[in-house]
């Protein structure tokens, strides 16, 4: 799954501020982009390529990669879809468990995985209300 462009993330995302004070976004990016590997650009000063979900973020609207957490605690107010710890060693996308080595199966797995996470569209939809 490659991180979407800044245009791509800007259009989705939600009017309003993700974070209500700079206490809680400095949190939040202290325990989260200060250690993902998509926004180590930024940290070497090289902006160009920084992560385009913070960039929205600093632009005052809220990330639809951003999942909103229930009875969060400062720092840990969003799960960010596209979140790679620096020193996670794994492979850029993510990959099946593989089999236990001699276990038999009963059905191919293949035409069950999914090549990347699952993710639903948050922005919020017009609808039509009768009365």
């Amino acid at each position: 799954m490659s991180l979407p462009t800044y245009g791509e993330v800007y259009a989705k995302a939600a009017e309003g501020s993700p974070f209500s004070n700079s206490t809680e976004g400095d949190a939040w990016i202290t325990n989260n982009c200060q250690r993902c590997i998509h926004d180590k650009p930024a940290r070497n000063d090289d902006y160009e390529n920084a992560c385009p979900i913070l960039g929205v973020a600093y632009c005052g609207k809220t990330p639809a990669e951003w999942m909103r957490k229930e009875g969060f605690r400062l720092g840990d107010q969003y799960t960010c879809l596209f979140f790679r710890d620096e020193n996670d060693g794994g492979p850029d996308e993510p990959t099946p468990v593989p089999d236990p080595p001699g276990q038999l199966t009963l059905c191919p797995r293949e035409p069950f995985e999914r090549p990347g996470r699952m993710f639903a569209d948050t922005k919020p939809q017009e609808v039509s209300v009768r009365g």
